[in-house]
């Protein structure tokens, strides 16, 4: 490829503007010093701030159109069809035992998927992605409510703010899980 006498200053000036970056860039810190992150998406369930690994959450929708299942405990709300898949949605307030404390507009489902299983739990509000020092995880002081802590296994603060570590898989495991049909007394 030829180059014109035209182009040769600007060809100049490129390279200066690249030296002078390259010598005034930061170096990147020694590998040893890199800390990493836990990365996480936080949900609010109760009025708690929770937040689960982010490989743990595959999407995060609006509340879908659900046909409902006869029988089933009120925690089960029903079957969505994602994008032609069935999924069972959650109540992840009344499965824990919580209340709710934001208006349902501003419920979102988080699907989690394990190995076979997959459900759509039903949160408060999805929180986005969070960072947190993994070094900054306390495991000892766990003041949540008895319903959730099996599912959780630590808490991060955060600017004042307090977030539970929880495992949604857990709850997908659970023998509890599992147990979806309504019970009623027969009589005779």
């Amino acid at each position: 490829m030829e180059i014109s006498m035209s182009q040769t200053p600007t060809l100049d000036i490129l390279n200066d503007i690249q030296s002078a970056a390259l010598n005034n860039a930061a170096p990147l810190p020694p590998r040893e010093t890199a800390r990493l992150d836990w990365q996480g998406v936080g949900f609010q369930v109760g009025g708690l701030r929770l937040v689960s690994p982010l490989g743990e959450v595959s999407e995060v929708l609006t509340l879908p159109r659900l046909a409902s299942l006869p029988g089933v405990k009120s925690w089960v709300l029903g079957v969505a069809n994602v994008r032609g898949r069935l999924i069972p949605i959650v109540d992840l307030h009344e499965f824990l035992g919580l209340t709710s404390t934001l208006p349902r507009a501003q419920w979102r489902v988080l699907v989690v998927e394990d190995e076979d299983l997959i459900a759509g739990f039903v949160v408060e509000q999805s929180l986005g992605i969070h960072h947190f020092l993994e070094e900054a995880i306390d495991e000892a002081d766990m003041h949540v409510h008895a319903s959730i802590k099996p599912y959780t296994r630590g808490v991060f603060r955060d600017g004042g703010q307090v977030f539970f570590e929880a495992h949604l898989k857990l709850i997908l495991r659970d023998d509890r899980f599992f147990d979806v049909a309504e019970r009623t007394e027969q009589k005779g």
